[in-house]
């Protein structure tokens, strides 16, 4: 497994990925962003040239931004669990994907592409979350439910068993589906 990462964004998920990868002993090289003008000289926008070997992250939580990203960028990916999270080891996981703390991802569930399983939210047994979506913290999906690509679970909403939630949805917090 190499030790450096990159991370792509620079706001308030960043920070926590940026904290989790440090956490597991790993080193953040820098942080790329293409938001105009930034003072940090380890904010930079991307270029496939700076540490061309280090994995990335793409943390932004906008699931179109990611996508996007992740159609236009040549670096390879880290995929990245917290110490405090739980997941089940048959858990398959795309590439890109996070697992934040206190989060509970249960057996038999499939995680595509650079999915967001935010802090605490659950997965419960046998569920499907396709590419690009992001589960809210606190956020609980049903077993046997499919979350499709880019779909976002609001905080503390609840997505009930083998429930499906369709392409690019926006589920609010607090919603029972």
């Amino acid at each position: 497994m190499k030790k450096e990462v990159v991370i792509y964004g620079a706001g308030g998920h960043a920070r926590v990925i940026s904290a989790m990868v440090k956490d597991q002993e790993r080193e953040v090289c820098c942080y790329f962003d293409d938001q105009g003008e930034v003072e940090d000289v380890s904010i930079v926008p991307y270029q496939d040239h700076i540490y061309p070997d280090a994995l990335m992250v793409l943390a932004i939580g906008n699931n179109t931004v990611r996508q996007r990203l992740a159609d236009t960028v040549s670096h390879g990916y880290a995929t990245l669990i917290h110490q405090d999270a739980s997941v089940a080891a048959d858990v398959a996981t795309g590439e890109g994907t996070v697992v934040l703390a206190r989060a509970v991802v249960q057996a038999n569930v499939k995680l595509g592409k650079h999915v967001i399983i935010n802090a605490g939210a659950v997965v419960d047994h046998d569920a499907i979350i396709e590419d690009y979506a992001h589960i809210a913290p606190n956020a609980y999906i049903g077993g046997g439910a499919h979350i499709e690509k880019g779909v976002v679970i609001g905080a503390g909403a609840v997505v009930s068993r083998f429930a499906r939630v369709k392409t690019n949805t926006v589920v609010p917090p607090l919603t029972v589906v």
